[in-house]
């Protein structure tokens, strides 16, 4: 040992939980997985802000962008992670009139600081030039276009990403962790429903916890709905007791009353009566708005309602009566938004005997990524495919949908991926394959619920066209020897969730390998 905290050769593993408001580090020590802190003018925090601001030309974020938040000239965003469920990588985010980034460049260096911070400002004790090896989560909801955002920038920032999981399997691995030696082999209980709510995403997941085999057995989620929602309701209250409306605002200036109105949510307590907004970051002369918390709580009932729906059509899916099952062993609430105080009440109204709060709501998820990690812990859960995934194609006149990928199809134990293949001849000299995933299917498979378009992906049936990169431009017609091509598509989703496709022209002998994603929504 060189110095105190300092080793050679060894490799550091960390769960990091990259959210919508905080990100979240945990590490292995011994069979124990501690918060790491982070040393911020003289203070001990247990999370970095999800915040970027721009001061001066100059990108700040975390704390370093808290502490210029109420500066002058200041450009705020908050709550990066969100907007990588409708832009992609190469979209640019606009912070500030002369300031652009795309997408995977913002979330890359918000990355990179997070590993600085990791190395000169966290409690980890570090070791000379190793790697830093991570488990990292995306929402059980998360489009293949957030998933592959996360991964890359994780990458590009420098960590070496062991693997992915969803969100609220995660929390469940820390569930099961700190729970399952307390049933029994003869308990009834035979699985465990996590409710999921963080800063910007809902995600419910239902996990078998019976002996070992820890599979995700269904889940659901909301794309948008999380503290952020809460944070602008109070701010609506706020401004309509001031006499204002939201248009008075700029998005630097909502940012910065929207940061404070998180703040004073975080603050409160069951009892509760009155939260104070100040609005002096914004309004310098305008004094602090007192609101009633129960008219705060009714406007967000709505909200919580659609979040609560959710998890009872998920669960009585699976159990005739989930709310008196023998079956249930928990509801475990986790993510930063349960500590606000009507969700855990309407979940005990809901499910009486059944809830358990996590003891670190905001930290379940890293830490159960640093015990997924750990294969000291032999702890595993099996993951199943989040959405429906599949394509458009024409039966005679008519077109069908094709499922490819069915949601809660679980992935295979030993690969943790799933293949499928399709083979025909086509009639057509090029294939415009339309792709898109949704929430839920009709009574004849065809899409409902959420639904999320993705990019078109061009391929030459016609050997004559096998070279031409200019394939959009060029009429789609029928062609007679077309049909004499046998096609394949072989989709392959992985353990990160991403999907590809691999479509060959097996006549002819040639193919192209494409990775799929959503269109943008700008």
């Amino acid at each position: 040992m060189t110095e105190k905290g300092v080793f050679e050769g060894m490799t550091l593993r960390l769960g990091i939980d990259f959210g919508t408001t905080r990100t979240v580090v945990a590490a292995q020590e011994d069979g124990n997985y501690p918060v790491c802190s982070f040393s911020w003018e003289g203070e001990l925090k247990e999370y970095i802000p999800t915040l970027a601001a721009v001061k001066d030309g100059i990108l700040y974020f975390g704390w370093d962008a808290v502490d210029r938040l109420n500066q002058p000239d200041t450009y705020v965003l908050r709550s990066m992670k969100r907007l990588a469920g409708h832009l992609r990588p190469e979209d640019p985010v606009d912070l500030g009139p002369d300031f652009s980034i795309t997408l995977l460049e913002l979330v890359s260096l918000f990355l990179v600081h997070v590993r600085q911070a990791i190395l000169k400002q966290g409690s980890i004790p570090l070791r000379k030039k190793e790697s830093i090896e991570v488990m990292v989560a995306s929402p059980a909801n998360a489009n293949s276009n957030q998933r592959y955002i996360t991964l890359e920038a994780f990458r590009r920032a420098g960590f070496t990403v062991l693997g992915a999981m969803n969100e609220p399997s995660a929390a469940a691995v820390e569930f099961l962790h700190r729970y399952l030696r307390n049933l029994g082999p003869k308990s009834p209980k035979r699985y465990v429903a996590v409710y999921d709510l963080g800063g910007g995403t809902f995600d419910t997941s239902v996990v078998g916890i019976a002996e070992q085999n820890h599979d995700v057995v269904a889940h659901e989620g909301i794309g948008r709905l999380g503290g952020d929602d809460f944070d602008e309701i109070i701010l609506n209250l706020a401004l309509e007791q001031m006499g204002l409306g939201p248009e008075t605002l700029t998005p630097s200036d909502a940012a910065r009353l929207l940061e404070e109105c998180r703040e004073r949510k975080e603050g409160l307590k069951s009892n509760t009566k009155k939260m104070v907004v100040d609005p002096g970051a914004v309004f310098q002369d305008q004094k602090p708005v007192v609101l009633d918390t129960g008219r705060v709580y009714e406007q967000c009932e709505p909200l919580i309602e659609r979040s609560l729906s959710t998890l009872r059509n998920l669960l009585r899916n699976i159990d005739e009566n989930p709310e008196d099952g023998r079956s249930l062993a928990a509801v475990y609430l986790v993510g930063g938004s349960v500590s606000f105080p009507p969700v855990s009440r309407k979940l005990r109204e809901a499910y009486p005997g059944k809830v358990r709060i996590s003891s670190l709501p905001h930290a379940s998820t890293a830490i159960g990524l640093s015990i997924a990690g750990d294969p000291k812990a032999n702890i595993h859960v099996r993951e199943s495919v989040s959405r429906h995934f599949g394509i458009w194609r024409e039966r005679g006149k008519d077109k069908i949908f094709d499922p490819i990928f069915l949601k809660d199809r679980q992935v295979d134990s030993d690969t943790g991926r799933l293949r499928v293949a399709r083979t025909y001849y086509p009639v057509h000299n090029i294939g415009l394959l339309r792709y898109l995933e949704c929430s839920s299917l009709g009574k004849a498979e065809e899409p409902e619920g959420d639904i999320a378009l993705w990019q078109d992906v061009y391929f030459p049936y016609d050997p004559k066209l096998r070279d031409r990169k200019d394939l959009p431009k060029i009429s789609i017609e029928k062609s007679p020897g077309a049909s004499s091509q046998e096609v394949t598509e072989v989709y392959e989703y992985n353990e990160e969730g991403i999907i590809q496709v691999e479509i060959e022209n097996k006549t002819s002998g040639y193919k192209n390998l494409f990775t799929l994603g959503p269109k943008s929504s700008s």
